[in-house]
C-alpha cells in the first residue's frame, strides 16, 4: 500500500516509476533498466532481502546511484550502525507529498525522473 502511495505521489512529479515487491525483485529490474533509473527508493523491511543489503547490491551495480531510505523507525536508531552504503537521504514514514518532493529535489536537483520504488 505505501509502495502505491509513493509510485502515484511519483507519478503525478513526472516520474517514470519502476516497482518492485522485494529487494530480490529489485535488483533484477535494477539489472534491466540501470542506465535510465536516476535514484531508487528503498524501505527499510522488505521480503527476501531488507534496504540495507538491497541498498548495498544496488551500489555494487552502478557505485553512484543515488537513493532515498525510509522507514517507519526513527531515524537515528535506523541510521546508528555502520553500514558499508548509506543513502543520501533518510524519510521517515509516515510521509507525505510535500516531504518525498523536497527528498527528490534535493537528490536529484532536477535531473532525469526516473525512480525504483520498493
Amino acid at each position: 500500500m505505501v509502495r502505491d502511495m509513493a509510485q502515484t505521489i511519483l507519478t503525478l512529479l513526472g516520474f517514470e516509476v519502476l516497482t518492485a515487491s522485494d529487494g530480490m525483485e529489485a535488483l533484477e529490474v535494477f539489472r534491466q533498466h540501470h542506465k535510465t533509473i536516476s535514484c531508487a527508493m528503498l524501505d527499510l523491511t522488505m521480503p527476501r532481502m531488507n534496504g540495507w543489503k538491497t541498498l548495498s547490491a544496488l551500489r555494487e551495480i552502478q557505485p553512484d546511484l543515488r537513493t532515498i531510505l525510509t522507514s517507519g523507525h526513527d531515524m537515528l536508531a535506523v541510521m546508528r550502525f555502520n553500514h558499508p552504503h548509506r543513502p543520501q537521504i533518510y524519510l521517515q514514514k509516515p510521509y507525505g507529498l510535500t516531504e518525498l518532493q523536497e527528498a527528490l529535489q534535493k537528490l536529484l536537483h532536477e535531473e532525469t525522473r526516473s525512480a525504483l520504488i520498493l
